[in-house]
């Protein structure tokens, strides 16, 4: 957790892209983890697990301490991605595994209608031939 951290604060972003080796082994990633600190928050705790409350806190040099939380995480059942969101993380973990954009709506296409295929040997014959 703690290299999540750091590189959601050093990239502002946490794909499959940022957890490569040479992301994580980067002086600066490295150096942040040393300053993460996991624990329970008392506020958290009193919450109750069915919120499931995230609470951070980040002390900034000067001493300032900017806080936020959230009781749900995005794309937990109670906050739900958009269908924009999904389509999103979809074509950016396909272009990590090397499909292009063609092949990535192609499938974004079959998957958004995956109740009314007749065949599902469309939709896997399409991942078949595209991930081999």
């Amino acid at each position: 957790m703690e290299f999540c951290m750091a590189i959601l604060l050093l990239e502002r972003k946490a794909g499959l892209e940022q957890f490569t080796d040479d992301v994580v082994n980067r002086p600066d990633v490295q150096a942040l983890v040393q300053k993460v600190d996991f624990g329970v928050h008392p506020d958290a705790e009193a919450a109750g697990f069915d919120k499931m409350t995230t609470i951070i806190e980040v002390e900034l040099d000067d001493g300032t301490v900017v806080k936020g939380s959230a009781d749900f995480g995005k794309g937990s059942p109670s906050n739900p991605m958009s269908d924009a969101e999904l389509a999103d993380k979809f074509g950016q973990c396909a272009a990590w595994g090397g499909l292009d954009r063609t092949q990535t709506q192609n499938l974004l296409d079959l998957a958004w209608r995956i109740e009314t295929i007749e065949d599902i040997g469309e939709l896997t014959q399409h991942l078949r031939r595209k991930m081999t």
